[in-house]
């Protein structure tokens, strides 16, 4: 066994050298294209946001609206007319309705505030900031009261639902109409 001062140079044998920047080499370009190609791949194989991914359908989350009126608009939350009516017993949000005057005339959920498609931008100043929101349309437009609360939402009110059914939903339940 050769032992070395450290006053001594060491050799390294003169292939050793090459062998080993040539596999550092190697390791960089095969860590470049992994990286290059990589994200591309996770890009394309899942959805960017929850939001993405429940419109998208590759989630399935209950109480979420799969495949939103607006796909690039917030995911809504979704309840039944039961879960509704705890809220409204408890006096704990605002119902409103999304359908047209004609229709809230008929019948409409007690208390609620009527607001049109048309009219919901220019009414949401009105509404109580941190206010939980309920929404609801009708049978022949299902998806109405879900961007109903996606326009609330888009416009920052955080709490924000959607009735399940609509007013009919509401109504065949037998809980209160005026």
């Amino acid at each position: 066994m050769t032992t070395y001062n450290d006053d001594e140079q060491r050799e390294t044998p003169g292939w050793l050298m090459p062998a080993v920047v040539g596999l550092l080499l190697m390791l960089a370009a095969i860590v470049a294209v992994v990286l290059t190609i990589r994200p591309a791949a996770v890009e394309q194989s899942m959805p960017a946001t929850p939001e993405t991914a429940v419109a998208a359908g590759s989630v399935e989350s209950p109480g979420v609206v799969h495949g939103s009126v607006d796909p690039t608009g917030p995911a809504v939350q979704v309840i039944s007319h039961t879960e509704a009516r705890a809220y409204f017993d408890a006096g704990q949000s605002i119902f409103i309705d999304v359908r047209s005057g004609s229709a809230y005339g008929e019948g409409h959920i007690p208390g609620a505030l009527t607001i049109t498609s048309r009219e919901l931008e220019e009414r949401l100043r009105t509404l109580p900031e941190g206010a939980v929101i309920i929404a609801y349309g009708d049978a022949a437009r299902p998806d109405s009261g879900q961007r109903g609360a996606q326009i609330f939402m888009e416009q920052g009110f955080p709490q924000v639902i959607a009735l399940e059914g609509g007013f009919q939903a509401w109504r065949d339940a037998g809980h209160p109409v005026e």
